[in-house]
């Protein structure tokens, strides 16, 4: 098993287990919802001791084969990291015509795909693909708070094993689609791709 814990500053620092029982205890113990909750995270070797001060960790990965993956909040059934081209392709964002608006019709216990940028405090973007049942709703935004209010998320990885994000280093987070209704107060503009970008220099260029 490999442990990897993200910083703030951008470094990445990597432990393992090659000790299956003690690597499975290391899982066991694990709950997302308090990984960030003590002041520390402390990781033990042979040879060293390495401190990591809680709130400056933007994320820690478990990347480990036969990962049982903890149980997401009601109605996410899937959430799995992709890679930006996948990311760009399945949610059209590179194909305007194809992209899906937020008002598209979906009943409630109907399926849908819903695609997730992150953006985090060390200024890494996340790619993320989630399968989700439809609430109600009156349900839909109050889900969406609710996810985010956490103070972690967690999420499935390609490799096997789970990536678990600490939610006080989030800085801003993409849906595509976004939820059929607004909150109140949001401001009402469209989201201007990098292709979109790009075209509008070169047209005040010309």
């Amino acid at each position: 098993m490999e442990i990897r814990i993200h910083t703030c500053g951008g470094s990445v620092e990597t432990f393992f287990q090659d000790d299956p029982v003690l690597a499975d205890r290391i899982l066991k113990e694990i709950r997302p919802a308090t990984v960030f909750a003590a002041d520390v995270i402390i990781i033990a070797g042979d040879y060293s001791l390495t401190t990591f001060v809680t709130s400056r960790v933007v994320r820690v990965d478990l990347v480990a084969t036969d990962f049982a993956l903890w149980k997401y909040p009601a109605d996410i059934l899937d959430v799995v990291e992709l890679s930006e081209d996948e990311f760009r392709e399945r949610s059209h964002l590179d194909d305007p015509a194809q992209l899906e608006k937020r008002q598209s019709p979906k009943h409630p216990g109907e399926s849908a795909l819903v695609f997730g940028e992150v953006e985090m405090a060390d200024g890494k973007r996340i790619f993320l693909g989630a399968k989700i049942m439809v609430a109600l709703p009156v349900e839909r935004l109050q889900r969406l708070r609710m996810l985010f209010s956490a103070p972690a998320v967690h999420f499935r990885l390609r490799q096997g094993g789970a990536t678990i994000l600490n939610l006080k280093n989030l800085v801003r987070v993409t849906f595509n689609p976004g939820p059929d209704r607004a909150p109140i107060g949001a401001w009402p503009a469209h989201h201007l791709s990098q292709r979109q970008g790009s075209a509008r220099v070169a047209d005040a260029l010309d």
